[in-house]
């Protein structure tokens, strides 16, 4: 009776991890075809976010992200500057930190609040994926392309 509880167990345990990993490697892919460029969003702050894309001299809103939530979205190609160069804005809806980020500012003082993080310019090319992991404090945020 135990070893049929066992080898269950064991069937259930194999069938869940298989099922993890195919959902959670599909959640980027869907998101994105070959040639497009993709955000990849984990927030890790407890509050929700909007995400702003600064492309040649504008800003326009991107995508709200709900907190403690991760969201895979295309980036359309009119956002992705000639330079290959983009940078993203996060402002936190609700709460406070106590920092901001300041990587490369090329806004005016004013319109950053300390609810901002401002991310480094970041070279990209259509088939990227950016990664952005917001962290409970935004100014310990971190962001890669591969």
């Amino acid at each position: 009776m135990d070893v049929r509880r066992s080898a269950l167990c064991g069937i259930v345990t194999v069938a869940t991890v298989a099922c993890a990993t195919a959902h959670s490697s599909k959640h980027v892919e869907d998101a994105t075809a070959a040639d497009d460029l993709a955000l990849q969003v984990d927030n890790h702050n407890w509050s929700d976010v909007v995400i702003y894309v600064l492309h040649d001299g504008v800003r326009s809103r991107f995508i709200q992200v709900t907190a403690t939530r991760s969201a895979a979205q295309a980036i359309p190609a009119a956002m992705i500057p000639s330079t290959g160069l983009i940078q993203f804005r996060v402002h936190r809806i609700g709460g406070h930190d106590d920092t901001v980020s300041l990587f490369g500012v090329n806004l005016d003082a004013n319109e950053l609040t300390r609810d901002d993080y401002l991310s480094p310019r970041i070279s990209v090319r259509t088939g990227n994926i950016i990664s952005l992991t917001l962290e409970s404090n935004l100014a310990r945020s971190t962001i890669g392309v591969w």
